[in-house]
């Protein structure tokens, strides 16, 4: 497996199978909406917000360097703008 080509090919159909498993599981917990793992992935980190340590969501993620894990979870964790807002509005 040193063809890039192939090694997309074969991620790709993996990915594929785990939707589909995704799906089933999903039918079976009488879950009406679309999961996919790029879903189910995105619902972890927003639920996860700022409740669990980077250093952890790192390692559950496997991201390899802890900045790529900060500016992923940073598209899910509006405390701040959300404070900020909060502050204007009840002045």
């Amino acid at each position: 497996m040193k063809n890039p080509r192939d090694i997309e090919r074969k991620i790709n159909a993996a990915a594929g199978k785990f939707n589909v498993h995704l799906k089933k599981i999903a039918k079976q917990a009488e879950i009406d909406k679309k999961i996919t793992n790029h879903i189910s992935r995105h619902s972890f980190g927003n639920i996860a917000g700022s409740n669990i340590p980077v250093q952890m969501l790192q390692k559950l993620y496997r991201h390899s360097h802890l900045s790529t894990t900060i500016s992923y979870q940073s598209n899910f964790d509006h405390t701040k703008t959300d404070e900020a807002l909060n502050n204007v509005l009840d002045f």
